[in-house]
């Protein structure tokens, strides 16, 4: 397979010639791929968990926080974020009435949302403590931006969280994960990482013609962890088989069906799901 291009956009498309690794998650139930990228006219989802709100919010305030750092020249010194600031947002954000609003939903049995607050200022102190510590001396060269890497056969889609170039001009990408670090056992979590990782390492090297790319993702939940890689372009090569095999897999379904798994309960179409209606 030959990279053609890349590019800061995203073109429009039939959806057989995309492939994201959200598309490569979502086709563990078919169901849900077909709910989230298929179905025409697009329904919406019953709810979303306030614990995939927690990732979505701190991943707002991330990207604001270096946009700022950019918008002043780039240089990260001693730069932290503003906990109690972020904590303050969430709070006036998502809870009304003394009511978490709609169309979020607190799924983790026996949790109540001040156990959110407190989930959010951890991950906000494993940052700074963990990350931006790691970045001072280091400039933004990009934030949360769109990226897009055309092949001969299919457009490969993502949105990184941030490239920083070190004091040495060399670049670096980062991943921040608001969960934690995948238990060994859990094979599939670590592979689509790093394709993950991959994806951005493809389209940096093309984009900004470096040499091997190193990447990082940061688990903030609890213990911050950090996999990191550098991608050569025999490991780049496997990413893009990778996400060919799984297009051409998907083009090839003509059925939908429901994957029942742990998951279920945190996913917003489990109650129009046939698994659990009977439908």
């Amino acid at each position: 397979m030959k990279v053609l291009s890349v590019a800061d956009r995203f073109d429009s498309v039939p959806e057989e010639r995309v492939i994201t690794i959200s598309r490569v998650k979502d086709a563990s139930c078919l169901y849900r791929y077909f709910k989230n990228h298929l179905e025409r006219p697009k329904d919406e989802a019953a709810f979303v968990s306030i614990e995939t709100a927690v990732g979505s919010f701190f991943h707002s305030c991330a990207e604001d926080w270096f946009k700022a750092i950019a918008a002043r020249g780039g240089a990260i010194g001693d730069d932290r974020l503003d906990v109690a600031g972020l904590l303050r947002k969430f709070q006036l954000s998502f809870q009304w009435q003394g009511r978490l609003r709609e169309p979020y939903r607190i799924v983790r049995r026996g949790a109540v949302f001040d156990d959110f607050v407190a989930r959010l200022e951890r991950i906000a102190a494993n940052f700074n403590e963990f990350v931006a510590q790691r970045l001072a001396g280091s400039e933004v060269a990009a934030v949360e931006g769109a990226l897009q890497i055309s092949t001969d056969e299919m457009l490969i889609r993502g949105r990184y969280d941030l490239l920083s170039r070190d004091a040495g001009g060399r670049l670096m990408l980062w991943d921040w994960k608001s969960g934690r670090m995948p238990k060994p056992e859990y094979h599939d979590d670590f592979l689509n990482q790093k394709v993950q990782l991959g994806i951005y390492a493809i389209w940096m090297r093309y984009r900004y013609a470096t040499p091997d790319v190193e990447g990082a993702a940061v688990f903030l939940r609890d213990r911050p962890q950090c996999l990191s890689e550098t991608f050569t372009p025999d490991i780049e090569r496997m990413v893009l088989d990778y996400l060919a095999d799984n297009r051409r897999r998907l083009n090839r379904l003509k059925q939908w069906p429901p994957s029942p798994n742990p998951l279920c309960d945190w996913c917003g179409w489990k109650p129009m799901c046939p698994a659990f209606t009977g439908d």
